[in-house]
């Protein structure tokens, strides 16, 4: 591949060969068509490369990744969680004031079921996100 004038001229000034511009596109090129695992994997690398930059974001290891990973997917859960016990608190209330039982109850293994699946999925929203991750890391220091 030739490179042109001015990016081997922005190479020389930056110490890199891999501009923000052409890891975004990389990165955008993994898109498919409404896949949310992609779809996330993709956002998560953008947001982290228009966050830290190119130069910077191919420093993190691994174990980095996984505990950006596990923090996010600790929050969320744990949101799910309080939104679950908070509906279950205001049945229970309700039932007291009514003295007798709703009809509309939380479907707790419809819930599980649905937490079981976002979970699976963003393991694998993180494994094309390392995926990426290495893919950018290679190209970065070959042309470094």
């Amino acid at each position: 591949m030739r490179r042109s004038l001015t990016s081997i001229t922005i190479a020389i000034t930056t110490g890199s060969y891999m501009t923000n511009n052409e890891t975004i596109k990389l990165i955008i090129s993994h898109q498919e068509e409404k896949c949310m695992v992609t779809e996330c994997a993709v956002n998560m690398c953008l947001i982290d490369v228009a966050t830290w930059g190119v130069d910077q974001w191919v420093k993190w290891s691994p174990v980095l990744i996984a505990d950006i990973f596990r923090n996010t997917a600790e929050e969320v859960l744990e949101e799910v969680m309080n939104e679950v016990e908070s509906q279950s608190m205001g049945e229970s209330i309700i039932d007291e004031l009514l003295t007798c039982n709703q009809a509309e109850r939380i479907d707790y293994k419809k819930a599980l079921i649905g937490m079981k699946s976002g979970a699976i999925r963003y393991f694998d929203a993180l494994s094309l996100y390392m995926e990426i991750h290495e893919e950018v890391k290679q190209k970065y220091y070959l042309y470094g």
